[in-house]
């Protein structure tokens, strides 16, 4: 009698054994496949991130080599490189105060009206703040003054010789700084005056559009001035 009774409570300990053996097993493989899960979507979620950042920066990249395309037409791969080494500053300044920013897109080439029909030679550097002269102006290279003065189209502007022989033209500015005159050498960084809406009309015309800088890069071409478009340059810079 004993003997069966104690064959009987071998027999319960075996049985909850094996339930408990179950129980944990089932408890593991459930941890397993959170586990496998979580992971698994965490695998496709780095996929989705890393094709989500290639695809930018591709896009970044092609807008960039195509800028340069369109500007290696124009002119040599030396005189492109040129134009990297001798522009060091972005043309329009920083706000000290941290406060206004200025920001541009490539409308290089886009369609003018005024004066006739005509295309835009230049990129525009826009205020956020629309005031002008707030925003000051500094020489993206070394060079010398060539031109300074009022033009109908460009308002008060002023163009840079570079040593290289580029052309590098600051139009609609609202005022020159002290001492900038024709003639003068200046350095990257030099202050030349500040932003403002200046030009469409004779002399001292402003209000006519937004306060921006039309910033513009020329070359001679066979004895002509011709534009090059300075996005590139500028994006790089900025």
């Amino acid at each position: 009698m004993i003997k069966k009774k104690e064959k009987k409570a071998d027999l319960t300990k075996e049985f909850i054994k094996k339930v408990i053996k179950k129980v944990v097993y089932h408890n593991q493989s459930q941890k397993n496949k959170r586990y496998l899960s979580v992971k698994g979507i965490c695998f496709w979620l780095g996929c989705l991130c890393s094709i989500i950042f290639l695809v930018y920066w591709h896009q970044q990249i092609y807008c960039i080599k195509e800028n340069f395309h369109h500007m290696a037409m124009d002119c040599s791969l030396a005189q492109i490189s040129a134009i990297d080494k001798e522009m060091k500053c972005f043309p329009v300044r920083k706000d000290p105060k941290k406060k206004e920013q200025y920001d541009f897109d490539n409308g290089y080439g886009g369609v003018r009206s005024y004066g006739g029909k005509r295309s835009h030679e230049g990129i525009d550097i826009m205020a956020s703040n629309d005031r002008s002269g707030y925003f000051q102006i500094q020489s993206a290279t070394d060079g010398v003054i060539e031109q300074i003065g009022w033009l109908r189209l460009g308002g008060y502007r002023l163009g840079i010789r570079s040593k290289s022989g580029f052309y590098y033209y600051y139009a609609h500015m609202r005022n020159y700084a002290p001492g900038i005159k024709k003639g003068k050498k200046v350095k990257a960084g030099t202050l030349l005056g500040t932003m403002g809406d200046t030009g469409y009309g004779k002399e001292g015309t402003h209000g006519k559009f937004a306060v921006h800088l039309h910033f513009g890069i020329y070359r001679d071409k066979k004895g002509e001035e011709c534009s090059l478009n300075p996005y590139d340059v500028l994006l790089k810079l900025k």
